[in-house]
């Protein structure tokens, strides 16, 4: 594709996205496929504007939450992804798989006084015991 044809197509993708979020606001697989294909293509700063207006329509979507923070991750913005992370555990402190995901992605970057701030902030919930456990674990 010469640069026309490739904005022509970037220009017609965005529009049927737009139109489709027009019809179905609520509807949360074409903000997560909006999202995931301007990633794809590498625009990064409009997946994370797609993200963040789908968080305004429905911020209680967990599928939402990981999928954005996975994307910040799969392009090595750590900072962005502990961004996402903080304010998921913070919107929605019941939810143990944001914890553990979060607590797992500073495990893996060898932040380990990070991990244990994580587990000692969502041991405040007071978490069943396999959160228990798995900081138990983590120690």
């Amino acid at each position: 594709m010469d640069p026309d044809e490739l904005d022509d197509y970037k220009y017609r993708m965005r529009k049927d996205f737009e139109d489709s979020l027009r019809k179905q606001k609520h509807y949360m697989g074409t903000w997560l496929k909006y999202a995931e294909w301007e990633a794809s293509i590498g625009e990064l700063l409009r997946s994370r504007s797609v993200f963040e207006r789908a968080i305004d329509v429905d911020f209680e979507h967990i599928t939402l939450w990981l999928k954005y923070a996975d994307m910040e991750m799969r392009h090595k913005n750590i900072s962005s992804a502990r961004n996402v992370w903080e304010r998921a555990c913070k919107h929605m402190p019941r939810i143990d798989q944001f914890w553990y995901k979060y607590a797992l992605m500073e495990e893996m970057l060898g932040n380990v006084a990070e991990v244990r701030q994580i587990f000692e902030s969502w041991m405040t919930w007071q978490p069943k015991e396999h959160a228990w456990n798995a900081y138990l674990k983590f120690e």
